[in-house]
């Protein structure tokens, strides 16, 4: 079971999460599921994961490369809304 939660509080927002994975009862390991996006005095993303963590790092991993290559397409440097975020991660 994961663990995720956001709140919002008079000073922003607060994000947590817990970093257990389990590949069975006698293997469990930790995982961060918290990852932070961000370009800074523009943008900060918060994503956090809960699911295969193969599919997790496949879409994290993608995310980075799209950030650090300036030509990328669409990247979350370039949306201009939150939905065109939420579309490009999912």
């Amino acid at each position: 079971m994961t663990y995720c939660v956001a709140i919002k509080v008079d000073d922003g927002l607060v994000f947590a999460s817990d970093t257990r994975t389990s590949a069975g009862v006698d293997d469990v390991r930790t995982y961060n599921k918290l990852h932070i996006f961000e370009t800074p005095g523009q943008r900060v993303f918060a994503i956090q994961s809960a699911g295969n963590l193969a599919t997790t790092q496949a879409v994290i991993n993608q995310i980075k490369r799209d950030m650090d290559d300036p030509s990328a397409l669409v990247s979350l440097n370039t949306v201009r809304h939150m939905y065109d975020a939420a579309d490009y991660v999912g």
